[in-house]
């Protein structure tokens, strides 16, 4: 027994295929300006300038430095002093600003020159 071939056709309105069209594009438009926009405060967030001096506090004897980190492991460091260096970072305005940078150890500490370039962003804590 043959059974007929049936061929369905939907009858989709023109509007409704323009519309479906015209929301994904909108939704494709929207995802790239988001990320484009949250790429802008990492760019922001760098700002490296030039070492202009070291600084070394000596403490009058050793303390026992406690850190808790982010998966909540506890680390104990013995440290002398306080390790500063200060940083001048160019602006947009043309001037230049002044940032201490307070190191926890004394390896960056001693591998940093002055006059080498140095990216504050990572040392710098939002003000309160």
């Amino acid at each position: 027994m043959n059974s007929p071939t049936r061929v369905v056709k939907t009858k989709v309105p023109v509007r409704v295929v323009a519309g479906a069209v015209f929301l994904a594009l909108a939704v494709v438009g929207f995802i790239l300006v988001a990320v484009w926009q949250s790429g802008l405060g990492i760019a922001a967030a760098r700002m490296s300038g030039i070492v202009v001096s070291k600084e070394f506090r000596p403490l009058a004897q050793k303390e026992r430095q406690m850190t808790l980190n982010r998966t909540g492991a506890l680390s104990t460091t013995l440290t002398d002093g306080d390790y500063i260096i200060h940083v001048e970072v160019p602006q947009g305005d043309g001037k230049s600003k002044l940032f201490d940078v307070w190191l926890t150890d004394k390896q960056t500490y001693e591998a940093t020159k002055v006059g080498a370039r140095f990216d504050v962003g990572p040392y710098l804590l939002p003000a309160k």
